[in-house]
């Protein structure tokens, strides 16, 4: 083969194509073959394959049942495979002689450079065969794709390997969900065309049609007062940048604001690369640079968004260039869609219904038939299903007229409604004795003036530390028994007590609230307190206190799942950020949110040096955020310094005029 030149006619074997050996004539002297000699020698390639393929067609079902793309899937990219096949061969007989080969470039060669004249047959090259068969072989996964949410996913027909039914079922779900997706897609450019055709016609577009179809604009919602403007919320990839009082000034993303930043970025980059093999350029993602975000509650989501760019050129003179682009993004709210995950409990939807009506005609006919039985006369007696009992546990350390004042408000709520709740105070020891009597003294008062009440005290050994107290006091209960962790500084309302109970669910759910704190009423009033009324959520009189989940209602069998208190913990804080953190890995779902039944009453916070570093600093920040609000420390602040700022400016102006 080296510097010789084989003669026409003899035979001899080109070197491995795909594992296979492919048979060519005169492979150096190519060019001097007629048109049908160049022909036969791939007709030679192709008609073997022709009939293999037409042999697989013939066997579809079982191709089927071996991959992901479904009886469809398989029988359109055979058809398609065999007709280009096909086309192939029709025109190798009346195309001339083109071919230029060798046996160093194999057989393969040859056939590409004769494809590449063909204008009908589009060639695949090995990367796109890669995308579109994808193999997922990562080490001990045995098939289980833990992304599915990206772009090789969407671009791919089929995926391997596939084999386990649980792997299988999320793939399943996932690709419907995305189907779902593209349909209210598809629903919302209806709208939009639906909208636009309306001003051509005598008919008037439903109010629906109006919502829906209003054209993508960041001025869909005009604002006509300067509370009513939608503030945007600053990101980079990292992090989110807020000035909502609800909201720390930074935070991280959570997994579900990052999925939909992900998500978008994936839809943009598949919008811009949707032609890209017709403008020979692919453009890849390599990060945010920075953004803007926010939700419009009428609209949807709406981005602004820095993007550091790849753009590679393979038509040409190839090159790679970073661009940066600014994409202007919004996520249109669909139409409301209302499923019922449960079915009804009629027994449930009956002993709530007005007795005296003895009547189901409110309901419809296949609601009707639901009820296993009539109403009952108005005249029996019908009683509620009995509440789960709410057993409150707050660990006390001194502090005794913030303990008669959390006593007063729980005679409020709970002793003279008689609401189904037990009390149990966990009392740990301090150097002043005089104060632990009165403390266990209050509590037989209300012993005797309420006997029927479930109230108990339990002393605790050993210095202060909150989780030790609330490990020990959930050892006195079953794994059935509904907990309410709170504490001495806390108010609490009935309702807050009822939402307690729908929000826990025993092996599914637990809820941790934000509390609302007070800010220090010297600071908020100047002094003058207008009432005690505790109950006043503005900014001004206090904040939402997001950093802290201590607060907690939880079923004690889910708290044993989740792995408990960890003891270890002394003084203030850091056991709440551990025990979130455990149901968080427990797989139980937490139900959090503001809760207005329940605030955290102001008063001084001592931080001891002897914590450490991390929970000191950590009582240091909550003491400086109990003070009062940014703004008003900033006026606070101006009005102290104003003769000194007056000074200064007057300075500066006698300057300007010399």
């Amino acid at each position: 083969m080296q510097g010789g030149r084989t003669p026409v006619g003899s035979g001899m074997m080109c070197p491995k194509v795909g594992g296979m050996r492919y048979p060519m004539k005169g492979v150096d002297s190519v060019q001097n073959l007629s048109s049908l000699q160049a022909v036969g020698g791939l007709m030679a390639v192709f008609v073997p394959l022709l009939s293999k393929f037409h042999r697989v067609a013939e066997h579809i079902v079982l191709v089927r049942e071996a991959t992901a793309i479904g009886e469809c899937g398989c029988h359109t990219i055979l058809s398609h495979t065999i007709k280009t096949f096909e086309l192939l061969l029709h025109k190798l007989l009346n195309i001339n002689s083109r071919v230029v080969a060798s046996c160093e470039a194999s057989a393969l060669s040859s056939l590409i450079s004769v494809l590449q004249t063909l204008p009908e047959f589009s060639l695949v090259t090995l990367l796109q065969m890669q995308q579109l068969f994808y193999e997922n072989y990562e080490p001990n996964k045995k098939g289980y794709i833990r992304d599915l949410h990206n772009s090789k996913i969407h671009r791919a027909i089929t995926l391997h390997p596939n084999k386990n039914p649980p792997y299988q079922y999320r793939l399943h779900s996932y690709l419907l969900s995305r189907k779902i997706a593209d349909l209210r897609h598809r629903t919302i450019q209806l709208h939009r065309e639906i909208v636009q055709m309306g001003r051509y016609g005598a008919a008037e577009p439903s109010r629906e049609d109006l919502q829906l179809g209003i054209p993508p604009s960041f001025m869909r919602f005009h604002p006509h007062q300067r509370e009513e403007v939608l503030e945007w919320e600053f990101l980079t990839g990292k992090y989110l940048f807020s000035s909502s009082d609800s909201q720390p000034p930074r935070r991280g993303m959570d997994s579900s604001q990052r999925q939909a930043l992900d998500d978008i970025i994936m839809q943009v980059m598949e919008m811009i690369n949707a032609n890209a093999k017709t403008r020979g350029r692919v453009i890849d993602f390599k990060e945010v640079q920075y953004g803007y975000r926010r939700v419009n509650p009428l609209y949807g989501a709406e981005y602004v968004l820095d993007l550091l760019l790849l753009y590679k050129k393979h038509k040409g003179k190839t090159m790679t260039v970073p661009v940066r682009r600014h994409a202007y993004l919004q996520q249109t709210f669909s139409q409301i869609q209302f499923r019922e995950e449960d079915e009804m409990d009629a027994r449930a939807l009956a002993s709530h219904i007005n007795q005296e009506s003895d009547s189901l005609s409110f309901l419809s006919n296949s609601l009707k038939m639901l009820v296993p039985f009539k109403l009952t006369s108005s005249g029996q007696d019908q009683r509620e299903p009995k509440e789960s009992k709410v057993n409150i546990l707050v660990p006390l350390s001194g502090r005794y007229d913030i303990f008669v004042r959390f006593m007063v408000n729980f005679e409020k709520v709970c002793l003279i409604p008689n609401l189904n709740v037990k009390l149990l105070i966990l009392l740990f020891s301090t150097d002043n004795n005089t104060e632990r009597v009165k403390q266990v003294e209050l509590m037989r008062e209300y012993h005797l003036k309420y006997p029927r009440a479930d109230m108990e005290i339990k002393p605790v050994a050993g210095s202060f530390s909150r989780a030790l107290a609330l490990e020990v006091g959930s050892l006195h209960f079953s794994n059935d028994s509904l907990l309410f962790y709170c504490d001495v500084d806390l108010l609490f309302s009935s309702d807050f007590l009822k939402r307690c109970r729908t929000n826990t669910a025993l092996g599914e759910q637990a809820y941790f609230p934000i509390i609302f704190s007070q800010y220090d009423p010297k600071v908020v009033y100047s002094g003058k307190v207008p009432s005690n009324n505790h109950y006043v959520f503005t900014s001004k009189t206090g904040l939402w206190r997001t950093y802290g989940f201590g607060i907690v209602c939880v079923y004690k069998g889910d708290l044993v799942r989740a792995g408990g208190f960890d003891t270890s913990i002394q003084g203030w804080g850091l056991e709440d950020v551990d025990l979130y953190n455990k149901f968080v890995q427990s797989g139980i779902t937490l139900f959090r949110s503001m809760d207005t039944g329940i605030v955290h009453v102001h008063h001084p916070v001592i931080c001891d040096p002897n914590l450490e570093a991390k929970q000191y600093k950590m009582c240091l920040g909550s003491k400086a955020s109990s003070y009062g609000s940014t703004q008003q420390l900033s006026e606070l602040w101006l009005e102290k310094n104003d003769h000194g700022f007056r000074r200064l400016a007057s300075s500066n102006a006698s300057v300007r005029t010399a």
